[in-house]
């Protein structure tokens, strides 16, 4: 039993900190990188609501399937630091 939980607890641990790739996207292609995620996942006949000035809701049909597609504006924070810039002598 013990052996049992604890393989459980690796696989949750091994999943929680996945290592990702961020590759660049040059300026003003953006829209274009979003278009290819969309059309690669077949995402076209939708209904779109924008619940906050962030968030962008979508109900859309995928192989005769009802799918829900959210794209959330999630602004990163920075993080404190908890010493200075540079020293002075």
């Amino acid at each position: 039993m013990p052996i049992v939980l604890l393989w459980i607890l690796m696989l949750i641990c091994a999943n929680a900190d996945k290592p990702r790739l961020w590759t660049r996207i040059p300026k003003y292609f953006v829209d274009e990188r979003v278009k290819y995620f969309l059309n690669r996942n077949r995402i076209s006949d939708c209904y779109s609501f924008q619940e906050t000035p962030t968030n962008l809701l979508l109900k859309c049909k995928i192989d005769n399937m009802l799918t829900d597609v959210s794209i959330q504006i999630n602004p990163t924070k920075r993080k404190r630091r908890y010493f200075p810039m540079s020293i002075t002598i």
